[in-house]
């Protein structure tokens, strides 16, 4: 599951300490899940020797998943009340509250916090990229970069161990299925069944991305490789001649890509880490002290899993 290291404008914790927290959130993340799967195999082996005696199932999210105050008072509401019936569907509910808890982590330090914008919470393109990429990739969602006098509002940046993918994600919210054509450098034609319409070429916002990052990165004297990507998992691009060091993804090419992501197996490495701290430095943060009487449970976490503590 890749990290959640930037929302928006948001206070994170990540920009605490880039160093610490994503090698402590994959340690933390394989500790639970290997604890979690425990105890669910015993507590269904447990259901299956009393199938004679009905009884609510819900003791094992009731241990393991502590609601917190803010975040996780919508999700407990739905949350389902009975034991997963597959290691699949036991993994999608632990995918879900880490989802949870990355929000967490991405809107609050143990001193301030940040109001987090509850839409993020039900946001398909975040909950797609993080719950599908490795632990090792770590994400920048909608950052607000401050360059000299001026705030430039980014789309998605992911730092993988290798490189930098600055990412437009083409979206529609109607049901019909869209095919996008490039027609020149301004624009591209969006064509549907029953209409068309032109829209502005993703590539510029591509372009404004990557020379805000090489500018931040040169003023740090970094070097990193960036690559532009046009990113759609619904819609077409009829046309795949992209331009140089951009790359086109769509329907027909959006799980080989990222099967591909998901077999790399390169380990966090420091100047990625680097990296990911240099534009940190560079993000607006809107925040405010955290009121004395709220009491941050932290990294006891919503999971509530002995062994999935933050020893701050």
């Amino acid at each position: 599951m890749a990290q959640l290291i930037k929302l928006q404008d948001y206070i994170s914790r990540y920009q605490i300490d880039v160093f610490r927290y994503p090698g402590q959130f994959i340690r933390l993340k394989k500790e639970n899940y290997h604890g979690i799967l425990e105890q669910w195999m015993q507590q269904n082996e447990q259901q299956i020797a009393d199938q004679e005696e009905e009884r609510p199932r819900d003791s094992l999210f009731s241990k393991l998943f502590k609601r917190t105050k803010e975040v996780d008072k919508e999700f407990e509401s739905n949350r389902e009340q009975s034991l997963p019936q597959s290691e699949v569907e036991l993994k999608q509910v632990f995918l879900d509250k880490i989802f949870q808890f990355q929000l967490k982590w991405a809107s609050s330090t143990l001193q301030e916090v940040s109001f987090l914008d509850r839409s993020y919470q039900y946001n398909d393109k975040l909950q797609e990229l993080l719950k599908r990429l490795p632990d090792t990739y770590l994400v920048l969602f909608e950052p607000i970069f401050k360059l000299k006098n001026a705030l430039l509002e980014a789309e998605i940046i992911i730092i993988t161990p290798i490189e930098i993918l600055c990412i437009t994600w083409l979206e529609d919210r109607g049901n019909e299925q869209i095919s996008y054509i490039p027609l020149d450098q301004r624009t591209w034609l969006k064509k549907t069944k029953s209409r068309k319409e032109t829209t502005v070429n993703p590539n510029i916002s591509l372009k404004r991305m990557e020379g805000a990052i090489n500018s931040i990165l040169r003023h740090d004297e970094l070097s990193f490789p960036i690559k532009k990507m046009v990113l759609t998992n619904q819609h077409l691009i009829t046309d795949h001649h992209s331009p140089y060091k951009t790359e086109y993804i769509d329907a027909n090419n959006f799980e080989d890509w990222v099967n591909q992501h998901r077999q790399m197996s390169f380990p966090l490495k420091f100047q990625q880490l680097k990296v990911a701290e240099t534009l940190l430095k560079h993000t607006q943060i809107t925040s405010i002290k955290r009121p004395e009487w709220e009491d941050d449970e932290d990294d006891q976490s919503v999971f509530q899993s002995q062994t999935f503590e933050d020893n701050q």
